[in-house]
């Protein structure tokens, strides 16, 4: 949906029928929270997401309508400039619903930052009580909330487990990669010193597609590190983003793909290790239980 939301700066004009369903009412979601608009805010918000929300049907159209595929129908509003408010979070959801799509997952765009591979930044006072609307939002209408970019965000991790009583979507394949490259670091050091100095080559290329705030500097100059020391790396945060959003980059340059499976092949184990050390702490944080 990204390239059909637009800028907050602008209102559309509204027809009778939008006038009629939303002004001039009160919707209660349930647990307090009761939401109302004004015509400003529609008409903003209509603006914002009326070219999304029917591509989004479109979509929901063409591949699932009557059953035509079995799939997870996801909607994401994150790609945003400011965060998604609880009105419109409710225009979209109520929207779509009143025009017969069933989605599973809905993922609105939080305050703060949710950026590749590190903790949340920003207000987490702000962010629990946001999150509580969110939640109660997402039960009203009956699917799960999505966190894009949910890797490492431990601190918000307790609040969305709360608030969503258990029942969400945390996106966290991206620091699978990282727990693998720091097998290499720790294996093979040789060959990560060949991938991170790569890794530095790549990142301007890297930042097009991802929005991070990574500053290089921060990042220990290989020449001045043990090869004993280069594990931490993977406890600073700039090097964590660099490693990060440069992956496919090194997969794609000259034998790092084949080199790199090799070794994760035959350290299958350690890799393992990480990885249930990793998500294991993911998993404690969302307070999931075990099975």
């Amino acid at each position: 949906c990204s390239d059909h939301i637009k800028g907050d700066g602008g209102s559309a004009k509204l027809d009778e029928e939008t006038r009629a369903r939303y002004l001039g009412k009160v919707f209660d979601i349930g647990e307090g929270i009761e939401l109302s608009f004004t015509e400003e805010e529609l008409a903003q918000i209509v603006h914002i997401y009326g070219e999304a929300i029917d591509f989004a049907v479109s979509i929901w159209d063409q591949f699932f309508k009557d059953g035509k595929n079995k799939a997870d129908f996801e909607l994401s509003i994150d790609e945003t400039a400011t965060p998604t408010t609880p009105l419109q979070h409710f225009f979209v959801a109520n929207e779509l619903t009143r025009r017969g799509v069933s989605f599973a997952t809905m993922a609105p765009r939080f305050c703060g930052e949710f950026q590749k591979g590190i903790d949340y930044i920003g207000n987490l006072a702000q962010f629990d009580r946001e999150m509580a609307v969110h939640a109660a939002l997402a039960r009203h209408f009956g699917y799960k909330l999505s966190i894009h970019s949910g890797s490492d965000k431990f601190s918000a991790f307790p609040s969305i487990g709360k608030h969503t009583h258990g029942v969400f979507h945390v996106k966290t394949a991206g620091t699978n990669w990282l727990e693998a490259m720091q097998v290499v670091a720790e294996v093979e050091p040789a060959l990560y010193r060949e991938v991170h100095t790569y890794a530095l080559q790549a990142f301007p290329e890297a930042t097009v597609y991802y929005h991070v705030t990574t500053n290089l500097d921060n990042i220990p100059a290989l020449s001045t590190l043990t090869d004993a020391q280069l594990p931490g790396l993977f406890e600073n945060n700039d090097s964590r983003q660099l490693n990060h959003i440069t992956y496919g980059l090194i997969m794609n340059h000259g034998d790092f793909n084949a080199r790199l499976y090799k070794l994760w092949k035959k350290h299958a184990e350690e890799y393992a290790k990480a990885l249930d050390r990793h998500i294991g702490r993911h998993m404690k944080e969302l307070d999931v239980p075990e099975h």
